[in-house]
């Protein structure tokens, strides 16, 4: 009888099982000071982060809300009233039904993809923000509003994702003092539109063992940072006596075929990824109304598309293991290289330059100023780059002491040199259960030795060297 009535009390709680919505989230307040003169560093972050999950028996709504602080500077009233130095940022909204082997989920979505735990090459699905680059986890992922589908087989794990837009990273303007720039900042009308649906799509593999795991995958898209497309040349009808040169740029189509692992030890943890990049400029045409003054320069005289066509390969290494004393190690270390590279040449004759890339129009060859369009965001810094983490926790793990570096390791293989780095020493404290207290210091050290000079992208972040103070409290 007690069996029966036990049997009934589970069905009805399966029956009737009341929906339920949790929350939770954080609140950050922290400030961030040069340390050449202890100026304040004006870049936005998230300084409060509200988790809503609402679920009803196999069907579930999940949602991420973030709110990101600007500073203001000193004539910021001079040129908007507008008091508001908040800004909402829906970060996840998305659907999932849950069934015995499988889980659908619809709506915007972080996705992570790869093996290693950071600055993977076949983490592609979806975009990055640069401005929470150089932080840890989903901090510096961006959201597609995509469909995704895992089915799950015994050791057997298959994910499906489909978008049917181009997403793209977020990108800082130059107008802040975040220490990454781009060389080149177009005007909307000079980014070439992709004439196709851009429809982006991906399968990911995972086979599990007690030794560790093998995926392969592969992700058809296109780039997230725009490239140099072509070149038009106008003139005033038949006259090109004084013409006007557009320099065009767009994303081109890749695809990437991706390989990755983990093994498992009692000793250590050996993580990796491999990616083989295919990429191309599908606009082979290019021809468009003039971006200056299109009422005079109303005659296309010249077309260069570039047809750029490239294969390139970008891998990481990572080894996670316990060093005495208690300190946990992670170390990493990031490669890529193009394997084969084809485009059409542009004409020297009419002296094309580009804005700060320093080329000279005589040595035009647009495998100088070729960069990938996707894989590990750290490629913008450099083909090799190590990584190495250091971790202490002590006091009974309520304090933890951090340290991570990351070396640019040069453009070719040069064990016994070094060229730029960056190198934070972070320290937390445990104040109270879900209160969290933290001061940081990062250095950024260049080369003045460097081939790109100036323009190093180290040389461009020593003036980012600063210490940090955080207060975090999770609810």
């Amino acid at each position: 009888m007690k069996l029966k009535s036990l049997i009934f009390s589970i069905s009805c709680t399966f029956i009737f099982s009341q929906p339920s919505t949790h929350f939770g989230g954080n609140a950050s307040f922290n400030t961030i000071t040069r340390l050449s003169d202890n100026s304040v560093i004006d870049i936005p972050y998230r300084m409060f982060n509200f988790n809503i999950d609402h679920q009803n028996d196999n069907f579930s709504i999940q949602s991420t809300i973030a709110l990101e602080y600007h500073l203001r500077d000193d004539s910021y009233f001079l040129t908007d009233t507008n008091p508001q130095d908040f800004y909402i940022d829906m970060r996840e909204f998305y659907a999932a039904y849950y069934g015995t082997f499988y889980e659908l989920r619809m709506g915007k979505q972080i996705l992570t993809w790869g093996s290693a735990d950071e600055n993977s090459p076949l983490d592609n699905a979806g975009a990055y923000d640069y401005y929470y680059i150089f932080m840890l986890g989903t901090e510096r992922k961006m959201a597609t509003l995509t469909g995704t589908a895992d089915f799950f087989f015994d050791n057997l794990k298959l994910n499906f994702v489909f978008s049917p837009l181009h997403t793209t990273n977020r990108l800082p303007l130059g107008n802040d003092d975040f220490p990454i720039t781009l060389p080149i900042y177009p005007e909307p009308d000079q980014i070439f539109e992709i004439r196709d649906l851009p429809l982006e799509y991906g399968a990911n593999a995972t086979f599990s063992s007690s030794f560790g795991d093998i995926s392969l995958s592969y992700f058809n898209g296109y780039d997230r940072v725009f490239n140099l497309t072509g070149v038009n040349v106008y003139g005033h009808g038949p006259d090109l006596s004084f013409p006007h040169l557009d320099i065009l740029f767009g994303y081109r189509k890749t695809q990437v075929f991706g390989i990755g692992g983990v093994l498992l030890h009692e000793l250590a943890i050996l993580r990796g990824d491999f990616g083989y990049f295919s990429t191309r400029d599908l606009n082979n045409t290019i021809n468009q109304e003039s971006t200056f003054n299109p009422t005079w320069y109303d005659s296309l005289h010249f077309s260069y598309p570039l047809n750029e066509q490239t294969n390139y390969y970008q891998t990481t290494i990572q080894l996670e293991t316990e060093l005495p004393f208690g300190i946990t190690f992670i170390g990493q270390f990031f490669k890529y290289d193009t394997l084969s590279y084809s485009a059409d040449t542009l004409p020297v004759s009419q002296q094309i330059s580009i804005p700060n890339l320093n080329i000279d129009p005589e040595d035009m060859t647009p495998a100088n100023f070729f960069t990938p369009g996707m894989g590990a965001p750290l490629a913008i810094l450099s083909k090799n780059i190590g990584l190495i983490i250091l971790e202490k926790t002590f006091l009974n793990e309520q304090a933890k002491l951090t340290s991570t570096t990351i070396m640019d390791l040069g453009p070719e293989k040069t064990i016994d040199k070094l060229f730029g780095s960056l190198t934070e020493i972070k320290l937390e404290y445990t104040i109270e259960e879900n209160l969290i207290g933290a001061v940081s210091v990062t250095k950024v050290s260049g080369d003045d030795s460097h081939p790109d000079g100036e323009q190093y992208q180290f040389n461009k972040m020593e003036d980012f060297s600063h210490y940090r103070f955080e207060l975090k409290y999770f609810f």
